[in-house]
């Protein structure tokens, strides 16, 4: 009686991992495929991730902004506007570098470049032939608490 509850687990363990290999799907079993592509084509720039270990964070935390950095940002837009910015913005600009922003004043939006480094300055001109106003400003300074 023994024996043949032992038999009959070890089948059953081999039967189980024969299904959970995937080497009884020709069959019609096995469990269910885990894929999810969608996840893949919905990725933006994925090369430009780059892993850090904690003491590259703390450099980089520490690093003090370079100097040749400029804040522009530009006049109030519509909705409509702001989309085509926005798609101008998503496929060639990298994504850390614009702020698409609500005016406080609840009249539009506004685009804002916090940290143009000297490269991105050079394409400012087939960002602004696309800008309402086709101006850009400089960021007003922030306040300083007194």
């Amino acid at each position: 009686m023994v024996r043949t509850l032992v038999w009959l687990l070890l089948l059953l363990n081999a039967l189980y991992w024969s299904w959970a290999q995937g080497w009884l799907l020709p069959y019609g079993f096995g469990p269910a495929p885990q894929r999810e592509p969608q996840r893949l084509t919905q990725q933006i720039r994925p090369e430009a991730i780059t892993l850090l270990s904690p003491d590259e964070v703390k450099r980089e935390s520490l690093r003090e902004p370079s100097d040749d950095t400029v804040c522009l940002q530009s006049g109030p837009m519509d909705a409509a506007q702001a989309e085509a910015v926005r798609r101008l913005l998503q496929t060639s600009w990298s994504p850390e570098s614009w702020l698409l922003m609500e005016q406080s004043d609840g009249q539009g939006l506004r685009l804002r470049l916090p940290a143009l480094n000297p490269a991105q300055q050079a394409r400012l001109s087939e960002l602004s032939a696309v800008l309402p106003s086709g101006a850009l400003e400089s960021c007003p300074e922030p306040e300083t608490e007194r």
